[in-house]
């Protein structure tokens, strides 16, 4: 029912509804048009007796010639923002990932420290289980929108592999690449390439 108000309310937007969101994408040659749809979903959410908070709306300029017009609800001005995180994303001004990655490499690496002294009596293969499980799906999540092209980028990543591998027992002094193989694992740059390729196969 809540769907079916905002869709009847706006009319000349083209946006987008998630669970608890909705976006507004659009041209800023078009933003008396997104104010417009902007007003009259206030009114209709007030006429259904429902409440918008206003505080978490924001607005992000994208472009280096986009005039950067204010837009407003129930005649507050809503924040602009610098960088905003869509679907777990951290969506940026200039649209490049390193916000994301330094966020998400922060985050793999304190999880891996915590499981390697965790599970430190562990045998090697209920590490890799809980490797596999817990830490790379964090730095492969959505990577289709911010795999890295830059080389110091692809390195960071893939240091937080190389501390877990290196952390196991025996495999300390052996080149990186044959650790993999032992362990039967991949680089995270080829599983990233791999993750691109598979909408295509579909």
């Amino acid at each position: 029912m809540y769907i079916d108000i905002c869709t009847n309310a706006i009319s000349q937007t083209d946006f987008g509804l998630f669970a608890d969101d909705t976006k507004f994408p659009g041209e800023a040659s078009a933003s008396s048009q997104i104010q417009n749809d902007l007003d009259a979903l206030t009114e209709k959410l007030e006429e259904w007796q429902l409440s918008s908070n206003i505080a978490k709306c924001s607005v992000v300029h994208l472009g280096r010639q986009n005039p950067k017009c204010s837009y407003k609800m129930k005649g507050i001005d809503l924040t602009k923002s610098t960088c905003e995180k869509d679907l777990g994303v951290i969506l940026s001004l200039d649209l490049k990932p390193q916000k994301h990655i330094g966020l998400v490499v922060r985050k793999a690496s304190n999880t891996l420290w915590l499981l390697t002294h965790s599970l430190r009596y562990l045998d090697i293969h209920s590490k890799i289980s809980a490797y596999t499980s817990y830490v790379r799906p964090q730095l492969e999540n959505a990577t289709v929108i911010w795999s890295p092209y830059l080389k110091k980028v692809i390195d960071r990543i893939e240091r937080v592999q190389k501390r877990f591998v290196k952390g196991l027992q025996g495999f300390r002094n052996l080149p990186y690449d044959k650790d993999l193989r032992r362990l039967t694992l991949h680089k995270l740059e080829t599983r990233r390439t791999i993750l691109d390729l598979k909408p295509s196969s579909r």
